[in-house]
């Protein structure tokens, strides 16, 4: 039992970013854009947060600066995408590149001199302390139990809210939504922006679970990417990311637990390092009919 309270307790943690991430995604592409400049989104998010909790010493400044990136981040892309119509995958891996190149050369210029850590963890209690379940789930920091909070809301505003139904329009029946009277470059453009910022929220939980607080070179480490792949298994559900992102988070957890697990003891670290990259694979190919929204990755343009 110990064992398996110490895998989840670490799992929690990695699932986060991933579950943020994930999130961002669903949202950009219900309106009807392929964000894959997600990866790019996280690796700024990080970088913005890492420096701004460098520069003052305040995690929760740290989170809004990185958001605040994740904001512009999802307006560059906006432009690019909904406004002047070019072509989405090529864009996002332009972007994902530029950050980078961004991130590594701006933080020696940008680090501040304060010190800085992991965020604290919130225990909550009496729930903290269920056995098993308890330390993982109810003793982690805010970041965590927002991302864990934010799928069942992203649902009901999706699926019970005019917003989430117009976001849905958008990448369904842009022609329909038009002909209402709403304008389609706008409702993609709010989510792509509230896409890119979730994502962000991912890299700044990068920040604030590691071990030191401050920001290391390409740190979202293919976050965004392994949600690309995701949330085709998922159908653009919140709910059912939540459940995947932590199998994820387990599968990355294992890198950190092998030796304590018998059973993987004699397993390369090689291969465990790799397991969740693989099972990306698996999953692209397992979800190769799964159907997205009609509308998705093609620029809008009225009357076309």
């Amino acid at each position: 039992m110990d064992t398996i309270t110490t895998l989840l307790v670490v799992s929690i943690p990695l699932m986060a970013p991933l579950l943020w991430a994930l999130l961002g995604e669903i949202v950009s592409e219900r309106s009807g854009v392929l964000n894959v400049g997600i990866e790019g989104a996280v690796l700024l998010g990080a970088w913005g947060t890492a420096v701004g909790y460098s520069q003052t010493g305040n995690p929760f400044i740290g989170v809004f600066t990185g958001a605040a990136v994740g904001l512009a981040t999802g307006g560059v892309l906006a432009i690019l995408y909904v406004w002047r119509g070019i072509d989405q995958v090529v864009g996002g891996v332009v972007v994902n590149l530029l950050a980078v190149g961004l991130t590594t050369a701006l933080w020696a210029t940008f680090q501040g001199k304060e010190p800085v850590s992991n965020a604290p963890r919130l225990a909550i209690p009496i729930l903290s302390d269920i056995p098993i379940i308890g330390q993982a789930l109810f003793n982690q920091n805010a970041l965590v139990y927002a991302a864990i909070v934010a799928a069942p809301l992203l649902l009901l505003l999706l699926d019970r809210t005019t917003w989430g139904l117009r976001v849905k329009a958008a990448g369904e029946a842009p022609a329909a939504l038009d002909s209402a009277g709403i304008s389609v470059p706008q409702v993609r453009t709010i989510a792509l922006v509230i896409g890119t910022t979730l994502g962000a929220l991912g890299g700044a939980t990068i920040v604030l679970t590691s071990a030191s607080g401050g920001f290391v070179t390409n740190m979202s480490a293919g976050t965004g990417y392994i949600a690309l792949a995701i949330v085709i298994l998922v159908r653009w559900r919140p709910l059912l990311g939540l459940v995947t992102a932590l199998a994820f988070g387990v599968l990355q957890a294992l890198q950190y637990q092998v030796q304590s697990i018998p059973l993987l003891a004699g397993i390369p670290t090689e291969l465990i390092l790799a397991l969740p990259y693989l099972a990306a694979i698996i999953v692209v190919a397992l979800s190769r009919s799964a159907r997205y929204p009609a509308a998705t990755g093609v620029a809008w343009q009225r009357g076309g």
